[in-house]
């Protein structure tokens, strides 16, 4: 059996921040004439720390926003139209399974590695070195589709919350910044973790069932707004970074080694069925990931005499290493294969049902 070395793909993690604390400061105003008796004032209320049970308006007030989550969701508006918001399940293979998946359109790989962004979770420290997350808090994240640095895939990052903290809502970087010097809150705290949570427009639900109903997004806090996101694949879909990144993997395109027609000719359009790497994890992961939805798409032409149909796992096509990167392919199964530059976000469903 002859092989071929492919070339290892790589993966990126992105760098969080909060935005820039800039003092408040007013110029070009006329002095202040106040008695020479007059108490000194006491400072001013916060700026963008909204007080507790405040209401946070919903992204669906803005227009502008509106619009940019609709065209940089990577979701077909045509479609969702059509299935009156609900994103739509497809159908692939990964480990010798039929396996159901969500296509959130095109991923970032910079510099290699898969891009990410934060995810701020408001938690109570436990005492033990650990974080209980406050249910009475929205998570926060940085971005929406179509700004500069957002990425469906989220890194989880612990706010720890103080004695001085009563509930209150920070609905935007600025105000995390915010209470963190107000003391309401301490320094953000990176869990080593990750997870899949692509935003959506308002209103869109996700197909789980042939007999059950869609489920809706959550909301979280976003620029000041509620947005709403997809979690998806529970506890296993929680997984750690490794080498301080999110992990990517790969997806086969099979186009068939068995020639029809007159004269007979191989086939030159792809299966509509993709081979994942990556499969349902059989356990959450420990300390090594297990899962991702990241993946870069290969184009492979079957040997001679081979359907797309035969194929059910990646370990029919590729010899891997240690990483998950090719390290020799099957001549009995493939012919010759081309990597592309093509990296989307298809999250295989792991239990039915759930998202």
């Amino acid at each position: 059996m002859s092989v071929r070395a492919s070339i290892p793909i790589l993966l990126l993690v992105g760098c969080d921040y909060l935005e820039p604390r800039v003092a408040d400061v007013t110029i070009d105003a006329p002095p202040e004439v106040r008695p020479a008796d007059a108490a000194i004032d006491s400072p001013p209320g916060p700026k963008y720390v909204l007080p507790p049970g405040a209401i946070v308006p919903p992204v669906s007030d803005n227009s502008e926003l509106t619009s940019q989550i609709r065209i940089f969701d990577g979701l077909s508006d045509s479609a969702l139209a059509m299935s009156g918001g609900v994103l739509a399940r497809s159908t692939g293979k990964a480990g010798g399974a039929t396996v159901r998946f969500w296509s959130f359109g095109s991923a970032k790989i910079i510099d290699g590695f898969v891009a990410s962004s934060p995810l701020y979770v408001l938690a109570d420290p436990d005492g033990a070195g650990g974080f209980v997350p406050r249910a009475g808090h929205p998570w926060l994240i940085d971005s929406i589709p179509g700004d500069p640095g957002y990425s469906a895939i989220r890194r989880v990052i612990y706010v720890p919350t103080t004695a001085s903290y009563q509930g209150e809502r920070l609905a935007s970087t600025a105000a995390l910044a915010e209470a963190i010097d107000l003391g309401l809150v301490g320094e953000p705290v990176p869990a080593g973790t990750w997870r899949n949570l692509p935003v959506v427009p308002a209103g869109t639900k996700l197909e789980v069932s042939t007999t059950l109903p869609p489920v809706p997004a959550t909301e979280v806090y976003a620029r000041g707004f509620r947005v709403e996101l997809f979690q998806l694949g529970g506890a296993l879909g929680t997984q750690p970074l490794r080498n301080g990144s999110p992990i990517a993997g790969q997806e086969v395109r099979l186009l068939s080694g068995v020639a029809a027609g007159t004269p007979p000719a191989l086939p030159t359009t792809l299966d509509a069925q993709p081979v994942f790497q990556y499969g349902i994890p059989a356990a959450p992961p420990t300390t090594a990931p297990n899962y991702s939805p990241i993946v870069t798409e290969i184009d492979v032409r079957l040997a001679t005499g081979v359907a797309p149909a035969a194929v059910t796992s990646d370990a029919q096509l590729f010899v891997r290493a240690t990483n998950g990167s090719i390290s020799a392919y099957l001549t009995d199964t493939v012919a010759s294969y081309t990597v592309t530059t093509t990296v989307s976000n298809k999250q295989i469903q792991f239990v039915d049902g759930e998202p």
